[in-house]
């Protein structure tokens, strides 16, 4: 049976707000080809599946720089012919997107929770459902779209973006979006953003401020109080589980 290897890869950009009194802005960005495709190779039986897909990756986007992990294995009715669909999500940011090849693009992304996921300037509706299945409550996603290949696309997104939300809170993840400076601001922008909630400063800065280890360099590009910046600091022994 042939095995697809995937790539949903998410991509903090960040541009300068031209008001002097409101933060930088961040978008979330998906790495797609012309026609809304995500990067796919199919497995070869000569490498690792990771090695595989991460050197795919590195091809288009020109860098080694991104996190990248295997989050899940989808099938359908028809897997003898379509093969199996091995997702793996990826994590960078835009200072570590070094080229694009010209058959893909960085694109706007956002998932409205039960609601909508946007991708560039196309909204798409979906609804996450549940059904009881051996007294088990198993989740699916309905995808309104009459396209089969764009629903499948919209529906490994959304599962690479729920796997990113439900890490989030439990690894340092939310650190791969950082570029190699950030301050404590930037990392609950996109913290916020990911997973669609408002968090209290004070508190969340003390939930994360174990990885930040502070540099030399303090900022002080908008008249206000000069901004310290910080670099990610990996903790040896930091194990969840």
């Amino acid at each position: 049976m042939k095995l697809n290897i995937v790539c949903c890869l998410f991509v903090l950009d960040n541009e300068t707000s031209s008001n002097i009194r409101r933060n930088d802005i961040k978008r979330i960005k998906v790495l797609v080809n012309k026609n809304n495709a995500l990067p796919q190779v199919v497995y070869d039986n000569k490498s690792g599946i990771k090695e595989l897909i991460r050197n795919y990756v590195t091809e288009i986007i020109g860098s080694k720089i991104f996190h990248l992990e295997q989050v899940y294995t989808l099938d359908d009715i028809d897997s003898v012919k379509n093969g199996v669909d091995v997702i793996y999500l990826g994590v960078t940011n835009k200072s570590n997107v070094k080229r694009l090849d010209n058959d893909f693009e960085l694109r706007n992304f956002e998932i409205k929770n039960n609601e909508t996921i946007t991708i560039g300037k196309d909204i798409y509706k979906y609804k996450t459902k549940e059904k009881i299945s051996n007294n088990n409550v198993e989740y699916f996603h309905e995808i309104k779209v009459n396209d089969l290949k764009l629903e499948k696309v919209l529906l490994e997104l959304i599962i690479a973006y729920k796997h990113l939300r439900s890490k989030i809170d439990n690894s340092d993840i939310i650190f791969k979006f950082m570029d190699k400076l950030f301050t404590l601001e930037d990392v609950r922008m996109v913290y916020e953003m990911v997973k669609d909630v408002s968090v209290d400063k004070s508190n969340f800065r003390k939930r994360i401020v174990k990885y930040c280890e502070k540099t030399d360099v303090v900022i002080d590009k908008k008249g206000y109080r000069p901004t310290q910046m910080y670099k990610f600091k990996p903790l040896s022994g930091d194990i969840w589980l």
